[in-house]
């Protein structure tokens, strides 16, 4: 009988406590009349150049940390072009490539009383096993 390893993954959505929106100069304070929270950078017009908001940055860095990442000395944003009711612009901008974060774990206390090492592949990784290392008993 063949003995199978149960690996679940997480996707994890967080609303970072920034002033501005992660490319572009926009508030991101709640409330206000339609469409007064956007600029020609977040829906995406010709010429437009996001820059990315250095807090995000740190945070990113302070969560990779806190999960035993490799934080990467170069990174860079890709653009993921597709259809979504909600996204006029048709991309979402988003590390596949170079992530800032990288090959982090979390270790977890199970019922056994054992350590469990998880390992995070690289952002986009899902696709088979790149990057993963054996679960440790």
């Amino acid at each position: 009988m063949a003995t199978y390893e149960m690996v679940i993954g997480l996707e994890v959505h967080v609303e970072l406590a920034t002033k501005t929106k992660i490319f572009c100069g926009c508030t991101t304070k709640f409330g206000g009349a339609p469409n007064t929270h956007t600029c020609p950078v977040c829906t995406g017009m010709p010429g437009t150049l996001p820059v990315a908001n250095k807090k995000v940055v740190e945070f990113a860095v302070a969560a990779g940390l806190a999960t035993n990442c490799e934080i990467t000395r170069y990174n860079k944003f890709d653009r993921k072009n597709y259809f979504y009711p909600d996204l006029p612009k048709a991309y979402q901008i988003s590390q596949l490539y170079l992530p800032i974060c990288r090959n982090g774990h979390v270790d977890i206390e199970t019922a056994a009383g054992k350590n469990r090492r998880h390992p995070r592949n690289p952002h986009g990784g899902g696709r088979g096993q790149a990057g993963a290392r054996p679960v440790a008993g």
